[in-house]
């Protein structure tokens, strides 16, 4: 007696899906033990040693400024080298990626801040509250203010998205370098109590994957 054919499985996600829910798995339970049990003890060691007097860190800090201004001149200039005969080169093309993923990384991050509205670790600006000055912790959704605006890092996002992107242009040999600023941003925000540890574990999850994403659109779109 013929058996009845078997009914056809669904198909299975993309792998690149697959590593993307495990990533963003792996960042929430790395956001939940910085928010249990790490957040607070870095920010009040830093505070205590007065870490934040060091002119260095607060110099380490301003790397992701430079990206942000660096790739709103290329994206300014963009539409008048489209205008030109000579095709786009190797590293003009990856100035684009680079502030492509850099521009959706900011507009993300904004939104994102917005949402989770978290105190910051030190009192910065308008007299916000914070861990150090008021003891206040923890996120306030769907604050506008300033003043809840710590999660996810923004320079850790900025950096991530420009920094994956550079690695997946250079060769394989030279793709630790990318990660040499992401290291010394960290470093510096930390070290300023500029935020906490939670908040530059999700940043650098975010602009991660503006960057490998918009990479592999933009890849896409010239071979079309």
């Amino acid at each position: 007696m013929p058996h009845p054919a078997a009914s056809p499985s669904p198909p299975s996600p993309p792998a690149s899906l697959h590593q993307l829910l495990l990533a963003f798995g792996l960042t929430v339970l790395a956001v939940w033990i910085c928010v249990a049990w790490l957040d607070r003890p870095i920010a009040w060691f830093v505070h205590d040693h007065g870490l934040p007097r060091l002119a260095v860190l607060r110099q380490l800090t301003h790397l992701p400024d430079v990206i942000v201004a660096a790739s709103a001149i290329v994206l300014l200039l963009t539409p008048l080298r489209l205008c030109g005969s000579r095709p786009a080169g190797r590293a003009e093309r990856m100035l684009l990626d680079i502030s492509t993923s850099v521009a959706l990384a900011v507009f993300v991050k904004n939104f994102l801040k917005f949402v989770f509205g978290r105190a910051w670790p030190e009192t910065w600006v308008d007299h916000n509250p914070s861990l150090i000055h008021d003891h206040v912790y923890g996120f306030f959704w769907f604050q506008s203010g300033q003043g809840f605006h710590a999660f996810p890092s923004g320079h850790t996002t900025v950096t991530f998205a420009a920094m994956s992107v550079l690695a997946l242009w250079l060769p394989p040999r030279w793709r630790a370098l990318a990660a040499v600023p992401c290291v010394l941003v960290i470093v510096g925000l930390l070290g300023m109590n500029y935020h906490f540890l939670g908040d530059i574990v999700a940043g650098a999850f975010l602009g991660g994957v503006c960057g490998i994403h918009v990479h592999r659109w933009m890849a896409l779109t010239r071979r079309a």
